[in-house]
């Protein structure tokens, strides 16, 4: 299925998206489940997903166009949310890895265009990764012992990992079987 653009009701419903769910992270971040994850680690993966069902549709430089509203769209909220250097933290790293998922998901689809699976969990995996070493040294580097903030990377990579791999069937069901059927709509 050919790119196309996107339109202006695409842009601010997914806007909005990400904005709730950066200011939702945000404010879940702030309370652990243990030792290990937050609260924030489980409903931040889903960021990742709608980029990456936006990639699979449209042009590169306009699903950046809402990442980078959905970062400044976000900082007011989670200002209000969660403690400045938790906002700082997420918009920093999500600035970042967001980003980075884009260039890695149209970078992996050009490669192995065939391997839906590897440009929704690969480009996740690694923008994850990149998301959580940012935001947890800017977060928590200078409030808690290295050492529980090191676990805390662990633990919240582990699950947003996890939750990267169970959302490529919804990848699947909405970037690739509802387009497909889409198309055969018009």
């Amino acid at each position: 299925m050919s790119k196309k653009a996107m339109s202006s009701v695409v842009v601010s419903v997914s806007v909005v998206i990400f904005t709730a769910l950066i200011a939702a992270s945000n404010y879940l971040v702030q309370f652990h489940v243990n030792d290990f994850f937050t609260y924030g680690a489980i409903i931040y993966p889903f960021t990742f997903l709608l980029a990456d069902i936006l990639a699979e549709r449209y042009y590169k430089d306009e699903v950046l166009k809402v990442v980078r509203i959905g970062i400044f769209c976000a900082f007011i909220p989670s200002m209000f949310l969660a403690e400045f250097r938790i906002a700082l933290a997420s918009v920093s790293a999500f600035f970042f890895a967001q980003q980075a998922d884009v260039y890695v998901f149209y970078y992996l689809k050009s490669k192995f265009p065939k391997l839906w699976w590897l440009r929704t969990v690969g480009s996740t995996a690694i923008s994850q990764l990149i998301d959580t070493m940012i935001f947890f040294h800017i977060a928590f580097l200078f409030v808690m012992p290295w050492h529980n903030v090191l676990m805390l990377v662990l633990g919240d990579y582990l699950i947003k990992f996890l939750l990267g791999l169970l959302n490529a069937p919804f990848f699947y069901l909405f970037a690739i079987r509802l387009q497909k059927f889409l198309g055969v709509l018009r």
